[in-house]
């Protein structure tokens, strides 16, 4: 009882600390979302955008159709009409679809692709007898015009990427075209009449087989394999089909050493039972059992740097498919390794209507941008540095200057006092923030986005001495400029507030006076901070084009075409993976 009450109070204190923490490395304007839980990211594929996928997704099946082979395929089929005739060993050879012919629907949860006018090509052979002459022949039968019927369900795998189950398959044909060898006229008209009868069946059980193996043999199993979390240096240049291959490969070995583990575990186990039979000492086979359980956590950890900064654009739910497209809610955090965000994403909203000259809508929280300054300040992202070698403002960075050091204002000028305590020096502004920089976004009406940040200048000269310090608090408006992958963001200062914590040498008086005369300096230090973006949450096959950004009440909507790469969508449904 007493250790479960120690526990409890160390437990207790470690969990205050870290709500203190959090509290003194929040900024106040995120107070307010401590308890909310929404999503960060909502996206809409509206229908024009749904119709696009589905295209290039058929005609990247269209291509791998021949080098699958389902286990459960049939190669045989009895022809209804001819029961005396069976075609054996039957082979698509040919599948040709045109993407324009490509029609989708969304409603109920379901996605319904439509393909008409696919061209199809089988091959057989006959086998069994029709009016007493027995069939031996190869065929081939052919159709131009096969339209194809499929419903997909998408749905959100264990890891938060999507996962597609075909819901239903149908085939339908408008007459076949039969090539084999002369024989009798009555058995070649009674064959293609016999033939053309079961088409429907015939090309069903070849073709939905082979989307089925597909969807969840390839599609699937490596969609599995695909981390929803990726760090945002990868998401810079994310080879999505290089991550998969070293995913699989990963997978291969970790079967391998199962494997091996497995037997030595037998191995092990025999050993252990004639040791038995030799000793008693239950104190040692519990040590060891204790170190393979220690050993096998040891491998399934998997250490990476703690100070990195992670992307999650996993899915909080499954899709909704209606009427409006395919929607889907994603997490939309930038987070730390190990650590959590104390703050939320309140309610955002899709606009009722889908605009159909877009293929995609995306409402951002500013959740997303609060979450990557937060964590970015806990690793001191955002220090930085300007000095007497900083491009631009080299010159400026002097405690003296006139007409002999080529420039006619410098830093001296901003702070007298510390002029003439060290004349003649060169000074560095360093930089960190003190608490989490914050972004609050509104409509334009009603002031856009304001940004807010508190940081620490430290003073520091030419010979690394230190000088002194002041916070400076910073309130300022946003411009936000969009790019196929990331949000950057621009600052122009509204108001600045200097406060010295070295009173001797950097008089409060002066640095009220120095406000005004250093914005252009404290800008670009701001936008030096927020230079790098803010990446847009998305999944790595898309590429947007043309985005539009519209602000809206603590969110921002998204509206763009964009570009599937259809050659990583074809190597997804392909049998082998090339780098």
């Amino acid at each position: 009882m007493r250790h479960a009450i120690l526990i409890w109070i160390y437990v207790t204190m470690v969990a205050c600390q870290i709500v203190s923490q959090d509290l003194a490395d929040m900024n106040p304007l995120l107070y307010n979302d401590r308890a909310l839980k929404g999503p960060g990211v909502i996206a809409r594929v509206t229908p024009t955008g749904t119709q696009y996928v589905a295209s290039v997704v058929a005609a990247a099946f269209s291509s791998h159709f021949a080098d699958i082979k389902p286990p459960k395929e049939r190669k045989d089929h009895q022809l209804t009409s001819a029961p005396t005739v069976t075609l054996r060993r039957l082979m698509l050879e040919t599948l040709q679809l045109d993407k324009q012919l490509v029609s989708t629907t969304t409603s109920d949860g379901l996605l319904r692709i439509a393909v008409r006018n696919i061209s199809v090509s089988t091959s057989a052979v006959l086998s069994g007898e029709l009016r007493g002459i027995k069939l031996q022949d190869s065929v081939t039968f052919r159709t131009p015009s096969l339209r194809l019927d499929v419903a997909i369900r998408i749905m959100k795998n264990v890891g938060g990427n999507p996962a597609l189950k075909m819901e239903t398959c149908k085939i339908t044909t408008q007459g076949i075209k039969l090539i084999t060898k002369p024989m009798d006229p009555r058995n070649g008209k009674s064959l293609a009449d016999a033939i053309a009868n079961d088409a429907n069946s015939i090309f069903s059980d070849m073709i939905c087989s082979k989307i089925g193996h597909i969807v969840t043999n390839r599609v699937n199993q490596r969609f599995a394999l695909l981390s929803s979390r990726i760090s945002l240096e990868d998401s810079k240049n994310f080879d999505i089909v290089k991550i998969i291959m070293q995913a699989e490969e990963r997978m291969k070995r970790l079967v391998r050493q199962n494997r091996l583990r497995s037997n030595q575990t037998i191995r092990r186990n025999v050993h252990a039972h004639n040791a038995r039979r030799v000793s008693r000492d239950p104190v040692r086979g519990k040590r060891q059992m204790d170190e393979d359980k220690f050993h096998l956590i040891l491998n399934s950890f998997n250490f990476s740097r703690a100070d990195s900064l992670m992307l999650d654009y996993s899915m909080i739910t499954s899709p909704s498919l209606t009427s409006r497209g395919i929607e889907l809610q994603t997490s939309g955090e930038v987070f730390q390794s190990g650590h959590v965000t104390p703050f939320g994403a309140g309610p955002i909203f899709l606009p009722r209507v889908p605009n159909p000259s877009q293929m995609l809508q995306i409402v951002v929280s500013d959740f997303v941008p609060n979450a990557l300054m937060f964590h970015g300040h806990r690793i001191k992202l955002f220090d930085t540095r300007i000095d007497w070698t900083t491009p631009q403002f080299g010159p400026v960075m002097k405690t003296t200057c006139d007409l002999s050091t080529g420039s006619l204002f410098c830093i001296g000028d901003l702070f007298p006092a510390l002029r003439e305590m060290l004349p003649d020096r060169n000074i560095a502004f360093v930089f960190t923030t003190l608490k989490a920089p914050a972004v609050i976004v509104q409509p334009e009406e009603k002031g856009g986005i304001h940004f807010s940040l508190l940081g620490l200048i430290r003073l520091v000269s030419d010979r690394n001495e230190p000088i002194g310090e002041m916070e400076i608090r910073i309130e300022a408006l946003m411009k936000m400029k969009l790019t196929p992958k990331s949000v950057k963001g621009k600052v122009t200062i509204e108001e600045i507030q200097f406060t010295s914590r070295s009173p001797r040498i950097l008089l409060q008086e002066e640095l009220d006076d120095a406000g005004f005369l250093s914005r252009e300096i404290l800008q670009r230090m701001v936008n030096d901070i927020l230079r790098q973006g803010i990446p847009i949450p998305i999944h790595p096959l898309f590429k947007l084009v043309k985005p539009k950004l519209t602000l809206m009440s603590r969110s921002l909507l998204l509206e763009t075409n964009f570009l599937l790469n259809e050659h990583i969508i074809a190597q997804l449904t392909a049998e082998t993976l090339v780098a």
